[in-house]
């Protein structure tokens, strides 16, 4: 060969069997896999909804885990399938009855508790399908690879429920401003303002009531006899009639007006409020055992990064969940403490808003974590130097160099791909020993951790080498 530049390309691809089979591949136990393991456990534990994978992804990590922690693979992947399984089962039930309970109560809170359910719900349907997707390999179609499917499938669908959740706190938004109970308000002192050509009794509190500005005032002083408390003690069921023996016996004009526009007596609303929370409860119930069955067994048993990322979800939703229960509760039941802060009513609006906020960021961290993949970052710091030293070592004493700026280690999936340019040190050395030394390159490569792919690319020496 002449001085002009040659180049030989090669690329090389895992294929990781599915269905519970070993991984085919050995596996380097060196400064790359504890670099590779660090990764995961940091993006578990940043990421709370990264345990919602494709089972092809979860069973190479739980290997790779299992394997880093020195513990038996099998017992470690029966663990975390269980595991996992059994929360994705959950799911369903969870997000099932969650709608129930709203349809029952209507209340904002549920209705936001529900949403979130239905997105980790929707979340996993949409990993099996790019699981699916991804087993299907068609290398003509796909020539690099498919590895980008599932990344793509998460940022969009963590979109979507990015802009749903802010679209729920829109809403919540507008209940804080004007209440269910503001607005029949407004809608009987406008029936009364507008209705004094009728005459009668409709004439006199058609006097009593001012429009200024945007709202209505009701002028008079004087009480008359509470005509809801009448109705009710002889009309109303059980939790009406307990609710009249509170009222008083005379009330204004404006007390009236207020008293029938409550879109819920307070019976009628604790009753709702507790079988509201009830529920809440046995939630978060189950989401605290979740949490300490992963921390104090399966994660011992497996030392699954998997599970590291599902108890980190299952311990923010439980103090979610029990934060709602307590602070809906307190306010119903120290009502006049409420008063202080805000009317009761708007209560669940201002919980489900911080619940709404909440879940956006949970859902953000998913999005900024698949552009970040999709974007082709380059790997860690620990992982790109342990790839580099296994390559330097392994082209030292070949008629090959190689410098770190010539190694290129970035995330192109859910792992990463190595580029290596080999510089041949003498235009005479024969191509296939040259051949022969990014063939065992590119295969040493391979049996890395979290390596998908591997391209091993050639330059001839400077000219006069």
């Amino acid at each position: 060969p002449g001085h002009c530049e040659q180049r030989a390309a090669m690329e090389g691809r895992e294929m990781v069997a599915s269905g519970g089979e070993a991984l085919t591949r050995s596996r380097s136990r060196s400064s790359v896999a504890q670099g590779a393991s660090s990764s995961r456990l940091s993006r578990a534990s940043r990421v709370r909804k990264s345990w919602i994978a494709s089972e092809d992804e979860r069973e190479t990590c739980t290997v790779y885990d299992a394997s880093q922690a020195g513990v038996d693979e099998h017992e470690a992947m029966k663990v975390v399938k269980c595991t996992t399984r059994f929360a994705t089962s959950m799911c369903v039930v969870i997000a099932i009855v969650k709608v129930s309970v709203y349809l029952y109560t209507r209340q904002e809170v549920v209705r936001t508790s529900a949403l979130d359910s239905l997105g980790d719900l929707m979340a996993n349907m949409i990993t099996l399908y790019t699981g699916y997707k991804m087993s299907n390999v068609n290398s003509k179609r796909y020539p690099i690879g498919q590895g980008k499917f599932q990344s793509i499938g998460c940022l969009v669908f963590s979109t979507l429920m990015f802009a749903l959740m802010f679209g729920n706190a829109l809403g919540n938004a507008e209940s804080l401003a004007e209440t269910k109970d503001d607005v029949g308000y407004l809608a009987i002192s406008r029936f009364f303002h507008q209705t004094g050509d009728l005459g009668g009794d409709f004439k006199k509190w058609h006097e009593d009531v001012k429009f200024q500005g945007d709202e209505y005032i009701w002028e008079s002083s004087d009480k008359l006899e509470n005509p809801i408390k009448k109705f009710f003690k002889k009309e109303g069921d059980k939790a009406e009639k307990e609710w009249a023996d509170d009222m008083d016996d005379k009330l204004t004009k404006e007390e009236i007006v207020r008293l029938v526009a409550n879109y819920e007596n307070k019976a009628d609303k604790w009753q709702e409020l507790m079988t509201q929370n009830r529920f809440l409860a046995c939630c978060a119930f189950y989401k605290f055992c979740l949490w300490l069955y992963c921390i104090t067994y399966a994660i011992p048993m497996s030392g699954s990064s998997v599970l590291v990322a599902l108890a980190t979800d299952k311990r923010n939703d439980f103090m979610c969940t029990s934060f709602v229960i307590m602070a809906t509760t307190c306010a119903a039941a120290f009502p006049g403490f409420t008063a202080i802060f805000m009317s009761e009513e708007r209560v669940d609006p201002f919980v489900s808003l911080l619940l709404s906020f909440f879940i956006m960021y949970s859902w953000a961290e998913l999005m900024i974590e698949h552009i970040t993949i999709l974007s082709q970052e380059a790997g860690s710091d620990d992982f790109s130097e342990g790839v580099r030293q296994e390559v330097r070592d392994m082209v030292r004493g070949t008629s090959c160099s190689v410098e770190d700026r010539d190694i290129k280690i970035y995330l192109s999936g859910m792992a990463h791909t190595v580029e290596v340019t080999l510089t041949v040190n003498c235009d005479s050395t024969p191509f296939s020993e040259v051949s022969r030394t990014c063939q065992i390159l590119r295969n040493k490569i391979m049996t890395l951790e979290d390596v998908e792919r591997a391209l091993v690319l050639t330059t001839a020496p400077p000219a006069g080498a």
